[in-house]
């Protein structure tokens, strides 16, 4: 059973006089709601819709799941306020503009965001510790692609072997080109940051990274185009 725009607006009201507790605010999207102007988070949005409603809620996530039956019913769905110019931001337009099947549409958005199965067959790769230092607090990993999301088709944005498990800050260092690795798994750091800044970050220049044979050609890429 699903529910109406009235009773979205109901939910408007309600959140606005007793917060969105057991929800936490989004970090990537709001709802609008048309009457007041203010923002929501939609998923919080969408379960206390659905409770005042008195109907089940189906069981789904965040992102796209949420956002697509409140877009459906009228409601304008918006980036949070400094998304808007982000990379990310960018790349998740583009997903939403191209023409695919539904399924495939949310495979992309969560590997784009680092979520879904993408994440879930890095996990399994990697058996949920960081590729590079064996970190294995979950929160602190990070989904991370080896050729760069915007320099890949979609097969490869889904490729699980076109990606690492890494904490925060080795991502980052990977992501904009200070450190990569060669064919053997060994880091390569970039002239633009020197050893005692990675000991600062907790990375050793000595550390390796396991890697396979499916891996080698994103890593050539990720060398000659982003590594410098």
């Amino acid at each position: 059973m699903s529910i109406s725009a009235s009773d979205v607006r109901k939910a408007f009201q309600y959140i606005s006089r007793h917060g969105i507790s057991p929800n936490r605010d989004s970090t990537k999207w709001d709802i609008i709601d048309p009457d007041t102007g203010k923002t929501w988070p939609p998923k919080a949005v969408l379960r206390v819709a659905y409770e005042l409603a008195r109907k089940p809620q189906p069981n789904v996530g965040g992102g796209w799941p949420t956002n697509e039956p409140l877009e459906a019913l009228g409601f304008e769905i918006q980036l949070k306020g400094g998304l808007e110019t982000s990379e990310e931001a960018e790349d998740l337009s583009d997903i939403y503009n191209q023409d695919l099947e539904e399924t495939q549409r949310q495979r992309l958005i969560n590997a784009r965001l680092g979520q879904g199965g993408y994440r879930k067959a890095l996990d399994e790769i990697w058996n949920g510790k960081c590729a590079l230092t064996g970190c294995g607090v979950g929160c602190a990993l990070r989904a991370s692609h080896i050729r760069p999301w915007r320099d890949s088709s979609n097969v490869q944005r889904l490729d699980p072997r076109n990606g690492f498990l890494l904490i925060a800050n080795a991502d980052a260092l990977f992501d904009k080109g200070l450190i990569s690795f060669d064919d053997d798994g060994v880091m390569l750091v970039s002239e633009r940051i020197s050893d005692e800044s990675l000991l600062e970050l907790g990375i050793s220049p000595a550390m390796k990274i396991s890697v396979h044979r499916a891996t080698v050609k994103y890593l050539h890429y990720h060398r000659k185009n982003c590594f410098n």
